[in-house]
């Protein structure tokens, strides 16, 4: 994850407050340290977004998959913590998206 290009993109483009922007990083990398361990490989959401538009992330964030990942690992139980993750991955793929078009 491009941690200070994503804060930056999302005050300057997404128009989010400093406090904001950093639980969105925050949000992005616990999915990534979270996936890293349960995957036992190491998850990169740049490299995920240009294999598949981080699809394969998303669906490891659904509610079929919770009860099996979040038991292993660090990712919330509840369906509001979960949605906050995959919003975040959802903003980080914007953000990919974006910089994709310049």
């Amino acid at each position: 994850m491009r941690a200070k290009a994503f804060a930056d993109w999302l005050m300057n483009v997404d128009h989010r407050d400093i406090r904001q922007a950093r639980d969105y990083v925050s949000r992005v990398r616990r999915v990534e340290n979270a996936l890293s361990e349960y995957l036992l490989r190491s998850v990169n959401l740049d490299e995920e977004f240009n294999n598949d538009n981080c699809d394969f992330i998303l669906s490891l964030l659904s509610i079929e998959h919770d009860k099996k990942i979040s038991n292993t690992i660090n990712l919330p139980e509840s369906k509001d913590g979960l949605s906050k993750l995959k919003t975040a991955v959802n903003k980080y793929i914007r953000f990919c998206n974006a910089l994709k078009q310049e």
